[in-house]
Formats: C-alpha cells, structure tokens, sequence
C-alpha cells in the first residue's frame, strides 16, 4: 500500500515481481496502490510495473449535485423510518447530507474554501446520523444547540485545527439546523429550500430536480472564488495534454511537414495579427480630463502593451529556439 512512500525500493520491487511471475500459480496477483501523482516529474512508478498491471483509479465525485447523492447513498428507506419522530429526523438527515457534501467539495477552491485540507468522510456523516437518531430517541424535543455541538464541535471538528476554519463549519451548522427547517422555511441554498417529508428515492429525485446549476453559490461562495479553480483545473487539464502529445517529429500534417514547421507556420501567424503598442504619451497628451473611466481606459493599455511586448519576446525567442 501507499508505495509511491517507497521510492527508492520500487526497482527492488519490479525485479522481484519479475522472478515471482515465472513459474508462479496462475491465479497469484498482487495488489499495489499509490496517490496519483502531482506532476509528470512525480511519476516515480517504474514502466515495467506499469504496463504488467490492470490499472483502476478511484476518484471522489465532483461538484454539490454528486456529493450530495453520495452523501445521501450511505443510507436507505429503513434509515429514515427507524426514529420515531420522523418529520425532525428526516429534515435534519437532509440537512447533514447537505452539509457534508459542501464541506467535502469546498476543498475544490483551495484556501478560499479552507484555509488547510481536511480528511472528512462519509463516517463522520455516518456517525453524525447515529447521534442524532439516538438524541431524538432519547427526547421529545429537538436539541438543536447540542447536535450542532456534537457535529461541528467534534464529529467535523475533530478534524479542524485552524480557527476560522471551525468558525466556518459552526456558522454552516447554525444557518442548517435551526427550528425554521420544520416550518418550511430554510433555504439550504439560493433557490434550494429544504424538502419537505418524502421517501427515499423522492429525495434523491429532488436533488435532481430542483438542485440549481453547480456555481459557487451553493457554498455561500461569491462567484469570483470559482476563478483559481477553474484556472488550475484548466492548466491540468492543457498539462496532461502536453503530456500525451506524440514526442517524434514526423506527425505532421500533410507530406513533408514536419512539427517544426507547423509551429513555425503558427508562429507567423501569431506575429502578423499582434496589434501595434499603443502610444502612452499620445493618449495622455490627448486626455483632457482624468476621469475614473479614461483612468481605467490607460490603465488596460499599459497592461495590453506589456502583454503584447511579452508575447512578440516570447515569440521571437521560440522562432530562434525553432531555427
């Protein structure tokens, strides 16, 4: 397990594989496992080991729409009709789902989100349930100040060792279970209200149905924290397509092209339809009032002549590196 922690010991490993695999029964298998690797110079795993294997990734779902389904298939019928005071323990069930589905999909926006990863699982979801099956049992009212202790105190708060970030989770706690959601009038999120006493295939279909678009929001998020992410995921996204890319040179697209050639022709395209710099000292010359929008107006010109700069620099580096 874990054995990209061993490094040094994987050529040991391969080696070894390669002598038990003669002579060996057919049906010995052995069953290694490793965190995916950052980036392609974190691919420590030997080739041989690879390419003998049957490789199986396990991925945690994306987005509010997955986690909450998730969230909600750690239980069944017979869990929402085993407490006796079923309207409050369906609600608050909903709403810990909801919770936990937020709170695991958050770390998508890096420190926006947390301000350090943490490991929360189904269990703390799971356990979270349990306590509150067994306090609904145990009183006719329902102790909302105590469950939101146990919850965001020590279930997720266990796993919390930054400040702000346990302020963040009790906050979460206070907006989703409060006496409001037995009355019909908690929103989980913008035009996402609580629902009401349904099955449990019922729920899973309202989260279809009525679940917004994933956005930020959802998280009580301003659509701006979205902008980091999407940017990361983007240049893993063009990374590993660099990375897949044909090395040789000969794939070209037509007879005799090579892929220098391309890049050469790309190049001169490029070149030709860069817009000249803008001329400062005209502009300002020009400018008769410094309005907040001529400032504005300067300010992006300055910024396009830079970008423009570096991008004819860069250019004409790569046409030498071409050459």
């Amino acid at each position: 397990q874990n054995i990209h922690l061993v490094a040094k010991w994987l050529s040991s490993l391969e080696k070894r594989l390669e002598q038990l695999s003669q002579g060996s029964h057919r049906d010995f298998r052995v069953f290694l496992s490793a965190e995916p690797a950052p980036c392609p110079e974190s691919h420590i795993i030997p080739q041989g080991i690879l390419q003998n294997s049957i490789k199986i990734t396990s991925e945690a779902p994306t987005g509010i729409h997955a986690n909450l389904h998730k969230a909600l298939d750690n239980f069944s019928q017979d869990t929402l009709e085993m407490c006796s005071q079923e309207k409050e323990f369906r609600s608050i069930l909903f709403a810990l789902c909801y919770f936990h589905a937020v709170v695991a999909e958050r770390r998508k926006f890096g420190p926006q989100g947390w301000n350090r990863p943490y490991p929360f699982s189904t269990g703390d979801l799971t356990i979270s349930v349990n306590v509150l099956y067994n306090y609904l049992q145990a009183s006719s009212k329902v102790p909302y100040d105590d469950l939101r202790y146990l919850v965001g105190e020590i279930m997720y708060g266990g796993h919390i060792t930054d400040d702000w970030d346990r302020r963040l989770c009790r906050t979460y706690l206070e907006e989703f279970i409060k006496p409001e959601m037995l009355e019909g009038e908690l929103c989980l999120a913008p035009g996402f209200p609580l629902p009401g006493n349904m099955d449990y295939n019922g729920y899973h279909q309202y989260i279809d149905d009525a679940l917004p678009p994933e956005s930020p929001y959802l998280y009580g998020l301003h659509p701006n924290a979205e902008i980091g992410f999407l940017t990361q995921r983007s240049e893993r996204l063009l990374r590993t397509v660099l990375e897949l890319q044909p090395r040789d040179s000969s794939t070209g697209q037509g007879p005799g092209s090579t892929q220098e050639e391309m890049v050469q022709t790309l190049l001169e395209e490029m070149l030709e339809k860069l817009p000249d710099e803008f001329n400062m000292a005209e502009l300002l010359a020009r400018l008769e009032e410094r309005t907040p929008y001529a400032v504005v107006a300067l300010q992006e010109c300055e910024r396009m002549n830079a970008l423009t700069a570096e991008m004819r620099r860069s250019l004409a580096e790569l046409e030498l590196g071409l050459k």
